[in-house]
């Protein structure tokens, strides 16, 4: 499965979208709610990550007819709910936000590499190919050459094939890392080292004695940063990063942060849709993180 509105990687933490701003608040309090979430409570706590209440509407009304959301309508009020497709998105995340940072995983030192050619007619195909080759953990090492030091070559081959890239051949092979110029160069790890840092920084400033209301956009921004790690870092094997990585460190100091910040941010969501219903606000759920 892939994600929803992809950044670069290698290129820093861009500011992430209404639709993944979306998701997240689903993911975050609303994960496995049979109901729909009210419409104006939704609307109501995006205006709280900053997102005014006719450009809200704008992205819901655009998630429901890419097919990322089902409208309901009950009366005057309406309601939204994930499709089985961008259930499948989030569930997705969640697998990897439990897992990611927590341990080093285990490399058999090989490599997965992808040799295709996409025709520069076809740049729309190009993109997307690109976008889900980076999702899987690839990088380009060079034009048309992607490698990746999981095992994802087959699920790279799927995609790309449902793509209709049909000028591909991939492997998995040892490659040599010892000289300068090797696979490892694909990623620019000062850069994401940095990035890593500046999110720790960020993590420290947190106040959270914030009003219910800071504390939802506070968790939910920091939550945004720590999913744009992904396609940073792609879960770099320990054997090809410095000793001090701070992948690890990084996500111990945020997820005590984001863990904390829970309950106040439960109880804004929860004050939004008391009004609408009692026993619809008793639904929320609040994401926790493990260490």
């Amino acid at each position: 499965m892939t994600g929803v509105d992809e950044q670069p990687a290698g290129k820093g933490i861009r500011r992430a979208s209404p639709v993944r701003q979306v998701l997240t608040l689903f993911g975050d309090y609303w994960w496995h709610v049979d109901e729909a979430f009210p419409t104006g409570a939704l609307v109501a706590v995006l205006g709280d990550l900053g997102l005014k209440e006719a450009a809200a509407r704008a992205t819901l009304t655009r998630m429901v007819r890419n097919g990322l959301l089902s409208a309901e309508r009950s009366g005057r009020r309406t309601a939204h709910r994930l499709t089985e497709r961008a259930s499948a998105i989030v569930d997705e995340e969640a697998a990897w936000l439990d897992s990611f940072g927590v341990e080093e995983q285990p490399w058999d030192g090989l490599w997965s590499v992808l040799a295709f050619s996409i025709p520069e007619s076809q740049r729309a195909v190009r993109h997307l190919a690109r976008s889900r080759l980076r999702w899987l953990g690839f990088m380009p090492l060079y034009d048309g050459l992607w490698i990746s030091p999981r095992n994802h070559a087959a699920d790279a081959m799927t995609q790309l094939r449902e793509l209709d890239v049909r000028d591909v051949t991939s492997m998995r092979a040892s490659v040599e890392t010892s000289i300068a110029g090797g696979p490892q160069a694909a990623w620019d790890l000062a850069s994401i080292a940095e990035e890593y840092r500046s999110f720790a920084a960020a993590v420290a400033a947190v106040d959270e004695s914030a009003t219910p209301s800071a504390a939802l956009a506070e968790r939910t921004r920091l939550m945004l940063r720590w999913q744009a790690f992904r396609l940073l870092d792609n879960a770099i094997p320990r054997e090809l990063v410095p000793e001090d990585w701070p992948r690890t460190a990084t996500r111990r100091q945020w997820v005590g942060h984001y863990n904390a910040m829970g309950a106040p941010a439960e109880q804004r969501v929860r004050a939004e849709i008391t009004p609408i219903s009692i026993e619809l606000a008793e639904r929320v759920t609040v994401r926790r993180l493990r260490l």
